[in-house]
């Protein structure tokens, strides 16, 4: 999927691509870092943080490029 198209996909129903991609564990992992208190997080930028990975990685991404490409997707959304 090309970026710009995420980018819409996202902006329209974000909560519907986290609804779908959302890894399992993913939010029991965003409470340990939560609780550790030590780190602050946005928890909607979190989830579709990991939404997005989840996606890059379905179509075949490879990790550390999908992180990388999820992460431009999040820095572009906040822009």
């Amino acid at each position: 999927m090309e970026r710009a198209d995420l980018l819409k996909w996202i902006r329209r129903d974000g909560s519907g691509l986290v609804d779908r991609f959302l890894p399992s564990g993913a939010r029991a992992e965003l409470e340990k870092v939560i609780l550790d208190g030590r780190h602050e997080v946005d928890a909607d930028a979190y989830l579709m943080f990991v939404s997005v990975r989840a996606l890059l990685r379905k179509d075949g991404m490879a990790g550390c490029d999908s992180d990388r490409e999820a992460g431009r997707i999040m820095a572009l959304l906040n822009a």
